[in-house]
Order: structure tokens, then sequence, then C-alpha cells
């Protein structure tokens, strides 16, 4: 075989090997890495936690949400569902779903759905937050925006047992990992509570905070919530790395 033979050869089989490898970085690609961190505190009761499930599932089973990621870069989203409670109980979560088309949407609304409760307590916000911040460092997906979508029925609990992330400390952390925390303030129980997120939860590009009147207003809220969370307001800009110093 000719030496320019030869040449041709592993140039074709360099460049195959070069579009290979950059087909598999590609997939790892996101338009968002999104963490559902639901309250599971003992201000909710066992049917309230069950409207909060319903009512995130029913969102990722709406035709609006769904032509929406499809409409978003890469045409996919990566989310994660964490509850929190009391910190001695830690946190519970679904681990990473890549949400690519119906079938997975369906998948992981099904899997919201029927997902078991095993925590209750207090509300240790800040350590949900600092959770919620773990799991978007260990996340097997790049992504322009990664988001913290709080969700619950109270303001933070102070700590009883030893020393806990409270949430100056984990708004802190999300501001200097880039990573954005949204809100939705269920106020029945606590009518100043939107403000309270206002203040001691939100940060981030494009950041913001929504109301539910009522426990059997979550679905309604929550669909609004993640359609504005997910619309590509913000521009992309460069973020710090997921390997940032995380408590």
């Amino acid at each position: 075989m000719s030496g320019r033979r030869l040449l041709a050869l592993f140039g074709a089989a360099a460049w195959l090997w070069l579009a290979s490898a950059a087909g598999a970085d590609n997939a790892r690609d996101v338009a968002v890495e999104l963490v559902l961190a639901v309250d599971a505190s003992s201000s909710i009761n066992d049917s309230e936690w069950r409207l909060e499930l319903d009512g995130i599932a029913a969102a990722f089973r709406a035709r609006e949400v769904r032509d929406l990621i499809a409409a978003l870069p890469h045409h996919r989203i990566a989310v994660s569902m964490l509850i929190w409670g009391a910190a001695y109980q830690g946190h519970d979560t679904t681990g990473w779903r890549l949400i690519d088309g119906n079938g997975a949407a369906d998948r992981l609304a099904a899997d919201v759905a029927a997902y078991p409760r095993r925590i209750d307590g207090g509300t240790a916000m800040g350590e949900g937050v600092a959770a919620s911040l773990r799991l978007l460092s260990v996340a097997p997906y790049d992504a322009p925006r990664r988001i913290i979508d709080v969700s619950g029925d109270g303001s933070e609990s102070p700590p009883f047992l030893g020393p806990l992330v409270m949430m100056p400390e984990a708004r802190n952390m999300a501001k200097a990992a880039g990573v954005t925390i949204n809100g939705l303030a269920i106020v029945n129980q606590e009518p100043d509570l939107l403000e309270w997120y206002d203040l001691n939860l939100k940060t981030g590009p494009g950041a913001f905070v929504m109301r539910a009147q009522r426990m059997q207003d979550f679905a309604t809220a929550f669909k609004a919530k993640l359609l504005r969370e997910l619309l590509p307001e913000v521009s992309e800009q460069a973020r710090p790395s997921k390997t940032a110093s995380l408590r």
C-alpha cells in the first residue's frame, strides 16, 4: 500500500474517531439541569404531599411543557427530584433523569406520582439547598443553566442538632457556583412566605419566586413556574466549574 493511501486511511480513521468523540460529548449536553427540591416537612400532611407530587407529575405530562423542552437547545433537559425535611433524616432523590421526549417525560411523571414519603420533620431548607447543590455538582451532564426549584409551605426552622447549613450560607454557595434558585411559596400557613422566599432564597441569573395560595393551587402554580424557568430568558454565560467547593 502506498504511503499516500496509508496516510489517507489514517486521516479518515482519525476523523471518524474525532466525530465519534464529539458525538459522545454532545450527548452530555442539555439545555438545563434542574433540581426539584420538594418540601416534606411535618407541616405538610400526607394528602398535601400527594398534591405536591401529583402537581409535579401533571406538569411533565402537560403538552406546553413538553413542547417547550423540545424547542430548547439540544431538545432535552436533565431533572432530579430531591425531597427535604428534617436535617437529621437526610434527603431522598429520584436521581438524574434525561428528559428528551414524551417517553422519558411519561416515565418521570409516573415515578414522581408514585414516589414514597420517607421524610418529614423540620424545615431544614438550607440543608435541602446544599444537598441540591451537591447533586448538581455530580450531574453527568453539561448545561449553561443550572437551577434549583424550591417549593414549600414554611420558612426555615431554627437548628436543633449540631451545625447545619442555613439558608444564608446555602444561598451564598449557590451564588458562588453560578446556580439559580427559584421559589414556589405555598402561603396558606405563612402569609408572608413569598416575601421571605424573595429575601432569603431567590438568587442567581433570572431568579424569581411565585405564590400558590393553597396546596390545592400547587399544580397550576408549579406548571406556570416550570414553564417560566425553562424559558431561555437568561443569556448563556460561562459558569463556575462543577468542582467548585460545595460543603
